[in-house]
């Protein structure tokens, strides 16, 4: 009786899409420097990649290779984050939806940090490929200004404090796409970026789909 409860159990087990995603941290002009930290990514389907901000007042925004500081059509955009010290009070989270090369920059035209430098590669292509972050840098530098898009896309925020886990809304790909946002009451500056919580998971994995099986491995012991 016991092994026919636990084979059931497992079979419950092989039937939930049970999601292994990780999180991978991103600081964005940490300890006073033009810099991504790391600047570059590796990410699988799933991942979210989570942008936590510091002083004074930088951004993210989603390119392409040939257009270094230009934002991408569909692309993300984290808003610009005015700080006085940081970390800021929230992240912005984005999940990765293929793993071609993404390529982001800073748009802060103030100190001209993307043709500085600032900028960040997910899912690089291994070598040979010209197509590197030193190439994508060399081709900023050669620009003039950045764009700034018109609206914060393609991610959420959530506390600084919180997991950006898989459950956040807002994916990215090598096409861009933007997704939903809602709006929160900060940080001050004229345009206060969007809010919204991501959706409680337990190290990727449904808080109720674990429930569900530990309740049904549990009845099976108990017969």
């Amino acid at each position: 009786m016991h092994s026919t409860s636990i084979i059931s159990a497992l079979a419950l087990v092989a039937s939930i899409p049970f999601s292994f995603a990780k999180n991978i941290d991103i600081t964005v002009g940490a300890n006073a420097e033009l810099k991504f930290n790391p600047e570059s990514v590796t990410a699988d389907v799933g991942d979210t990649l989570s942008f936590s901000f510091f002083p004074r007042n930088h951004t993210v925004v989603q390119s392409s290779f040939a257009e270094p500081c230009q934002p991408l059509q569909g692309g993300f955009f984290a808003g610009f984050q005015p700080l006085a010290a940081g970390p800021g009070p929230v992240k912005f989270v984005v999940t990765v939806n293929d793993t071609k090369p993404i390529w982001a920059y800073c748009a802060q035209n103030t100190g001209t940090h993307c043709q500085k430098g600032m900028a960040i590669v997910i899912n690089q292509a291994p070598p040979p490929t010209d197509k590197t972050l030193e190439a994508y840098k060399a081709l900023a530098a050669a620009t003039n200004s950045s764009s700034v898009p018109p609206n914060v896309a393609g991610g959420v925020f959530v506390p600084f404090n919180a997991s950006g886990g898989p459950g956040a809304s807002g994916t990215a790909g090598a096409s861009g796409t933007a997704g939903a946002t809602a709006n929160y009451p900060g940080p001050t500056g004229s345009n206060p970026p969007p809010y919204e919580g991501a959706a409680t998971k337990v190290n990727g994995f449904s808080g109720a789909a674990v429930a569900l099986v530990a309740a049904i491995v549990g009845a099976g012991f108990m017969q």
